[in-house]
């Protein structure tokens, strides 16, 4: 038999078969190894940034049990990720240790019994937790934008530990895709201050607070799209101003060209002068709206909430949306709270942030598109 007609037979031996499924074998483990090792560090940064959200909320004046458990959580889980856990878990008493640990003296007590009050409690801010967590979407993906985290944390519903009753909280973490980096230009007026102070204008970064319930009673976000006709919702009131106006300025009219006594003439036009101020003042916010796309939020619809809200008009995917919403910052200056309010003196016409510590000096730009101040 030839070679040609069995050519196995003259084939050479492969000495490195053996070695080469090995070495694959180690690489699939290697490559799950890694996989496992990241996905751990992402939880913990991603738990890290929700642990910096639960506790700026809380310091911004919201109120509520579930804003600590969740700081609570999101620490316990920052601290155990980095140690190379990868799913951790915990009971609701290491919960209620963290949240002491965090409150101090005097609240403190309200969480570390271990009566049926507390238990109670417990059960009572996770089950809000588990409702109002959405709230705070869109401030953990603009820290975690802001800090180039890829992921976000989730809230894992509560599982059996093992074969006993006690049930185990947890956060997972989900990716999310972070834009690319621009690079840093320095703007040309930028430039030139720094050269006349010498010293370059402090920058900020606003962070968009959670959704709000402006309405008392009413569990639901100031929230509306507003796609073709449904923009009318904001020229309607300016529509009914100017119907309104004209037929005061025509009874007006009427009423000075009859034979009125001077008195009945002037109390009928100091109320027609009230009325269609009240109206001004009530139309005014949709007019700014419809031409700066924000505004700042009526007093009215703080009346539960802690100041500082802006009504923005924007886009988000293919609709046109009004929310109702809350950018704070910290100060560089003072570490004070930063605010959007009303410009005042040569920011009149303009919102700009304000510290609370010293709102004149302090101030800075606000561009709600990108997020961003400048010291002014």
């Amino acid at each position: 038999m030839t070679a040609k007609e069995a050519p196995m037979l003259d084939a050479e031996p492969q000495q490195n078969e053996g070695r080469s499924r090995e070495e694959s074998g180690k690489n699939a483990e290697i490559s799950e190894t890694e996989q496992l090792f990241s996905h751990t560090i992402l939880l913990a940064r991603a738990a890290e940034l929700g642990a910096e959200a639960a506790a700026s909320s809380r310091e911004s004046g919201w109120r509520g049990d579930w804003l600590v458990l969740l700081q609570a959580l999101c620490s316990l889980t920052a601290r155990q990720a980095a140690a190379g856990e990868p799913t951790p878990l915990f009971t609701a008493e290491r919960l209620r240790e963290e949240i002491a640990s965090i409150l101090g003296a005097p609240d403190a007590q309200w969480w570390s019994d271990d009566s049926d009050s507390v238990r109670k409690k417990f059960a009572n801010a996770w089950k809000v937790l588990e409702n109002d967590f959405h709230r705070l979407d869109g401030h953990l993906r603009g820290r975690a934008m802001m800090n180039r985290v890829a992921g976000q944390i989730v809230l894992n519903a509560p599982a059996r530990l093992g074969t006993t009753n006690a049930m185990g909280y947890g956060l997972s973490v989900r990716p999310i895709e972070l834009p690319a980096a621009q690079p840093t230009v320095e703007q040309p007026s930028a430039a030139a201050e720094a050269n006349r102070s010498g010293t370059a204008p402090l920058e900020i970064i606003y962070q968009e607070e959670m959704e709000v319930y402006p309405i008392p009673g009413l569990k639901r976000p100031l929230k509306l799209s507003l796609p073709g006709w449904r923009a009318l919702i904001l020229v309607a009131p300016i529509i009914g101003a100017l119907v309104t106006g004209g037929f005061l300025a025509w009874l007006l009219l009427t009423l000075w060209m009859s034979n009125e006594a001077p008195r009945v003439l002037f109390q009928w036009t100091i109320l027609t002068c009230v009325v269609a101020g009240m109206i001004a003042w009530i139309c005014h916010p949709f007019y700014v709206l419809i031409n700066d796309r924000i505004v700042r939020a009526p007093t009215l619809l703080e009346a539960t909430l802690p100041l500082g809200h802006v009504l923005v008009l924007r886009r988000e995917g293919e609709n046109r949306v009004l929310r109702m919403v809350r950018f704070t910052a910290k100060c560089p200056i003072c570490d004070g709270d930063i605010t959007i309010e009303k410009g005042r003196r040569g920011q009149r016409g303009r919102l700009v942030g304000e510290c609370g510590r010293n709102p004149v000096e302090h101030t800075f730009s606000f561009d709600f598109i990108t997020g961003k101040g400048r010291q002014l």
